[in-house]
């Protein structure tokens, strides 16, 4: 039936069994605290990649190079947030059994809970690196634990806040802030500070967690919580060019609301993003 097709990412992937990286969409909104609409990243990153090159003039690489697959979206019911985070990672265990790289991108950063815990099982002396406009380290919001406004906070609680770096953070509360302060969480988002980060890690195995609300709303204003004061595109390109080569071991790219730029350029922001990432997962040292 024609509604149950779904396009898949760039019309360039290979068949599943022959893939080294997993792309599939997490497309989600139930914690969305301000504009909700998350849920629906998952067809606007895919039908955006169709005007997008293969090739990467920032990595000098070609996605039809690659062997990845894009295994459409997980199934996640509304207001099951229980069943959601659980599926989530019994998924992401499975790809990882396969031996393939996983990358989850689309809904609200919720969902990237899961996704690093697994990793988390593998690599008990996992690094996590997280881009975003805030900081997500609420002991709760509204006395729920479990939000897109709490998730680095309950990851920290489990990998501990000395594994934990966040840069680009330009938003949060003023507990948030002395959590931050108090745990030496934040850097500045410059090619020097990461990379100066970066190399502290040596071969340790890392865990990149992308908002892209990182980015400033001027450039890519499809997103739930737009906060001003963000990065430049190139500086974000800049920045992800300093993992090749490094250990990395997951990564996810989330928090596309498309219905708020009807433009579509949030969409293909995102996509060209994911394109860059398939490219570095495919470069990972292991």
């Amino acid at each position: 039936m024609a509604h149950e097709f779904v396009p898949p990412f760039f019309l360039g992937s290979c068949e599943p069994e022959e893939a080294d990286i997993a792309l599939f969409g997490v497309c989600w909104d139930g914690t969305s605290s301000f504009k909700a609409g998350s849920r629906f990243a998952g067809f606007a990153v895919r039908e955006a990649s169709f005007g997008m090159e293969e090739f990467s003039f920032y990595q000098q690489a070609s996605l039809l190079d690659i062997k990845y697959a894009d295994y459409g979206d997980l199934f996640l019911p509304p207001g099951q947030k229980a069943r959601v985070l659980d599926d989530i990672g019994s998924a992401v265990r499975e790809i990882r059994g396969k031996g393939q790289f996983p990358l989850a991108f689309g809904g609200e950063h919720l969902l990237a809970y899961p996704l690093i815990m697994e990793a988390h099982a593998d690599h008990p002396d996992l690094a996590v690196v997280h881009f975003d406009a805030h900081a997500d380290l609420r002991p709760d919001l509204w006395g729920d634990e479990w939000t897109h406004a709490t998730i680095l906070g309950r990851v920290a609680d489990r990998i501990g806040y000395g594994n934990l770096k966040q840069f680009g953070i330009r938003s949060g509360s003023k507990e948030e802030w002395d959590l931050a302060r108090a745990h030496d969480t934040l850097r500045p988002f410059t090619v020097e500070a990461l990379r100066a980060h970066l190399d502290s890690l040596g071969d340790r195995p890392i865990y990149l967690t992308l908002d892209m609300d990182v980015l400033d709303p001027s450039l890519y204003p499809g997103t739930g919580t737009p906060e001003p004061g963000g990065i430049t595109w190139d500086l974000l390109i800049a920045g992800l060019k300093l993992f090749k080569g490094r250990r990395l071991v997951g990564m996810d790219c989330l928090e596309l609301a498309p219905h708020y730029d009807p433009t579509g350029v949030s969409a293909i922001t995102m996509a060209k993003t994911l394109r860059e990432l398939i490219i570095l997962a495919s470069g990972r040292m292991r």
